[in-house]
């Protein structure tokens, strides 16, 4: 029920069902989902919210945004809607060839994870560590 309000509310995902898979054919509108929500929920989906508050379109070439660090495990299908190049200096991708559904996060080791996930952490620490021994005070 949470994601289902999640999607009704700030995370609207455009999500239809084929009859190439398992589950029942579906095509998505949107005119669907604001009747779902509305009638689940009474909720108005806002597609943009996110995007226009955090001010993603504005991402490129400001100078407003720093310091934002992007993942993406590209064998999760989530992964086209992700930013997968750099957008500047402080606005840096890292990206899992090998990587699933939250390869960053469930790291466990060299015993466990592909050499591009170690390498992909191994980046994210340093960047880390460096823009924070930036901020560190003398």
């Amino acid at each position: 029920e949470s994601w289902d309000f999640q999607t009704c509310s700030l995370l609207v995902e455009q999500i239809s069902m084929s009859e190439d898979s398992m589950f029942p054919v579906r095509t998505w509108t949107r005119e669907w989902l604001e009747n779902h929500c509305q009638n689940r929920f009474g909720v108005t989906p806002a597609p943009y919210e996110l995007v226009d508050s955090w001010g993603f379109d504005d991402l490129v070439g400001k100078t407003n945004a720093t310091r934002i660090l992007f993942t993406n495990g590209l064998n999760d299908g989530w992964s086209v809607a992700g930013i997968k190049e750099d957008l500047s200096s402080d606005l840096v991708v890292v990206n899992f060839p090998n990587g699933a559904h939250h390869s960053e996060l469930a790291y466990q080791g060299e015993d466990y994870d592909t050499e591009d996930v170690q390498l992909g952490i191994q980046r994210i620490q340093t960047i880390l560590r460096d823009w924070l021994a930036e901020k560190k005070p003398p």
